[in-house]
Formats: structure tokens, C-alpha cells, sequence
């Protein structure tokens, strides 16, 4: 569904690329996380995807056409909630539909389904602050639903919760992985995260990153905590801190100039 071909792309101003090279494909239905190093262009592959950045060379395409094919393709779920404090939740939600200029009953009701689905069917008129933080990103993965488009794309959504919300949160979201049968790229730090939701994982390497290193996870569409403790679960995490550790480590000065380089456009890796 998703396929980026021989992508390049550099920052304004800078001295090396990010990418060089980079190609993916990730499957329309599957759930897709990446990983890689701090600076390595995480982030700057979602704004690509996004369409907030645009390859030097190389094709992005959904379904063989490029992205000026399609409009709401995708959606995008920063780490932060980002809701708005003066809005109720309900309102929160509805705000995609909103700017979408869609008939407010239309989105109101929408947004009351969406609310029910992620369990939250009777706070719609709750202000953000009487939320608590899993609570919070349960209304923004709603809002992102609201924006439509097959592919979703996550960006640490859970880095900022404390350790059980967020495996409570793994378990909500690879439920409502099932339930919508939408793609996902999910962008984390935390490896065993990753394992746990993930069919494939995608590692950043190199400076430029020139392609990916793809892992399949050993394990069924459905499972439990449990299997993380599987000796081929436990070994694929072991190897990709290994992995991380490697391209850390070789980061150096070529990383701190690409960190320099993408502050200095504003971007958040």
C-alpha cells in the first residue's frame, strides 16, 4: 500500500543528507514501527510521509500513485495530546471534521462513536484537565481517526507515560489495530514496544541513511506479554539493542552536525 522508492532528502542548508537511497514498502493492514538512533530521521520520514517535506529525488506512493493522487491519506498522532484546553472532548475530537467543513451533526455524531470505541463513551463534555494522561491520548488517537485516511502514523504516542498506562495503552491500541484494519507506522525508543505491536520492524542505519534493516516479528497477530519472554522474542530484542547500540555509538560528530542541522530548520527529529 505504502512504498517509498530510492529516497533522498536534505535539510536547507546542510552539509549531508538524511536519506539517500531509502526505500520501504509496508503493507496495506500491518502494523510497521520504526526504530533508529537519536538524529537519524525518524521523525523526518513521517513529515515526508505527511507531506510537510518533499524528497530531493525518489517517489513516495500509496496504492502505485504518488501522493498528489490522494487526499487524507493519512494521519498523524504527535507524542504530545495537543488537545486544546478550551474545548470539551467531544469538541476535540470533532475538530478534524470541523476544519473539514463537515455538517456538525454529522461530526458530532462521529465523534460520540469514535469516544465509545475507545471507551470513553460519557466524557464527551469533560474538559482535557479532568482527564488523566492515558485518558488524554485515548481523545487525541480518536481526533486522528477523525482526520480519516488508511495509514496512520504515531510518533512516540506513549513516551510520555508513566510505565503501566502505557502497557495498558499497548494492549488498547494493538485491540483497535485489529478492529479498524488500518496501517500503521508507529515511531518508538523502546524496543521491546516495538516487539510487542509490531509484525515488522524497520532500524534507520547509517549517515546518510542509505536503507533499512527489516526484522520480522516472531510472533502471531495474536498474543500476549507472555511471548515477550520467548527465546526468539527475547533474542530479537537483544539484537536490536545491539543494533542501536552500534549506531549510537557511530553517530558521532555526523550526528550531531544532522541534529544541528535539522534545529536550525526548526524540526524535531
Amino acid at each position: 500500500m505504502l512504498t517509498l522508492e530510492n529516497i533522498r532528502f536534505c535539510y536547507k542548508n546542510s552539509a549531508a543528507p538524511i536519506f539517500d537511497g531509502l526505500s520501504l514498502r509496508a503493507e496495506k493492514g500491518s502494523f510497521v514501527s520504526i526504530i533508529g538512533a537519536s538524529g537519524s530521521g525518524k521523525t523526518t520520514l513521517f513529515r515526508l510521509l505527511n507531506g510537510l517535506e518533499q524528497p530531493e529525488e525518489g517517489r513516495i506512493l500509496i496504492d502505485g500513485e504518488p501522493l498528489s493522487a490522494h487526499r487524507q491519506y493519512a494521519s498523524y498522532m504527535p507524542q504530545q495530546d495537543l488537545l486544546f484546553p478550551w474545548l470539551t472532548v467531544e469538541k476535540n475530537v470533532m475538530l478534524p471534521m470541523t476544519v473539514q467543513k463537515k455538517p456538525k451533526e454529522e461530526a458530532a455524531a462521529k465523534a460520540r462513536e469514535l469516544l465509545r470505541q475507545v471507551g470513553l463513551e460519557g466524557w464527551e463534555n469533560r474538559w482535557p484537565r479532568e482527564l488523566s494522561g492515558g485518558m488524554r491520548q485515548r481523545v487525541s488517537f480518536a481526533r486522528t481517526l477523525c482526520a480519516g485516511g488508511d495509514i496512520l502514523l504515531l510518533d512516540e504516542p506513549f513516551s510520555a507515560l508513566d510505565s503501566i498506562t502505557r502497557i495498558q495503552l499497548q494492549e488498547w491500541l494493538m485491540d483497535q489495530w485489529k478492529q479498524l484494519n488500518k496501517t500503521i507506522l508507529f515511531i518508538t525508543h523502546d524496543v521491546e514496544e516495538a516487539i510487542f505491536l509490531s509484525q515488522k520492524i524497520l532500524v534507520l542505519t547509517g549517515h546518510p541513511v542509505t536503507g533499512l534493516m527489516e526484522f520480522t516479528v516472531p510472533m502471531p497477530k495474536e498474543r500476549n506479554r507472555e511471548m515477550l519472554l520467548l527465546p526468539e522474542t527475547a533474542r530479537l530484542k537483544e539484537d536490536l539493542i545491539a543494533l542501536l547500540r552500534r549506531e549510537a555509538k557511530a553517530e558521532g560528530t555526523e550526528g550531531a552536525e544532522r541534529i544541528h542541522d535539522a534545529d536550525e530548520a526548526g524540526i524535531d527529529r
